[in-house]
């Protein structure tokens, strides 16, 4: 299962309260927890919230398996075919992971796309970003739906089956993959490894990329409570005041 979340700055405000939102009557705060920090099927409900709430902003895509493809080598093509239906070409990509993961990305969109958006990577991108949990949440969300079938078989978001919905990009992009010897070059943004919730949350205020040196653990989240004022999340700066 691959997800994708498109969003801006200002849109990662949205994500984060419509999380928060979410999980008001759960032990789960982002920039601390994960999707594999809670039990799906005791907190069903702060899934399908976060997910629904914020549903505009996703793009998935699932393989079935059975083929003997290695997992990251299935989510590179994924990622890739992903990013080109969504017509990302100046668009920041970030990617959970580190530089190889970047290799994979890079070398299988270029065997369905003539450029290769900018590329970042960021180690457990999921405790930093708001749009990376998402994502995290969403694909935790689809996978237990589509193993655990309900009384329908539509998921929310769909998550067509990469081979077949985009079955003229996988061939292309997995080719492209394994034999391209191109050198994939990541953007040149700052790597900080933080280690509690308000350095977290000044990482993702400050563009940073999780991974390298640590960050200073005296950092204030007061910058980030007032911009949040000044957009209008009166309830989310609060919540972020509190951390």
């Amino acid at each position: 299962m691959t997800v994708a979340v498109t969003a801006d700055r200002t849109d990662e405000l949205d994500i984060l309260d419509n999380i928060y939102t979410a999980a008001e009557d759960y032990s789960f705060y982002p920039f601390r927890d994960k999707s594999h920090d809670i039990e799906y099927e005791e907190s069903r409900d702060l899934f399908e919230i976060a997910i629904e709430s914020n549903e505009h902003f996703l793009a998935a895509t699932t393989h079935l398996g059975n083929d003997g493809s290695d997992r990251e080598r299935v989510e590179a093509v994924q990622s890739a075919v992903l990013v080109k239906e969504l017509g990302l070409t100046d668009a920041l990509v970030i990617l959970d992971g580190d530089e190889d993961k970047a290799e994979r990305f890079g070398r299988a969109i270029t065997g369905i796309s003539d450029t290769c958006p900018p590329t970042a990577t960021c180690i457990q991108s999921e405790l930093y970003y708001p749009s990376s949990l998402l994502a995290d949440l969403c694909a935790s969300h689809l996978a237990y739906e589509i193993e655990h079938p309900r009384h329908c078989t539509e998921v929310t978001p769909s998550a067509p089956v990469t081979k077949e919905a985009f079955n003229d990009h996988w061939g292309s992009a997995y080719h492209s993959m394994i034999n391209s010897s191109d050198r994939v070059e990541t953007e040149p943004i700052e790597q900080r490894r933080a280690e509690t919730v308000r350095t977290r949350i000044n990482c993702w205020f400050e563009g940073y990329m999780g991974g390298g040196e640590p960050m200073p653990y005296d950092q204030s989240v007061q910058p980030i409570v007032r911009y949040a004022r000044e957009e209008g999340y009166e309830e989310l700066a609060t919540k972020l005041s509190q951390v």
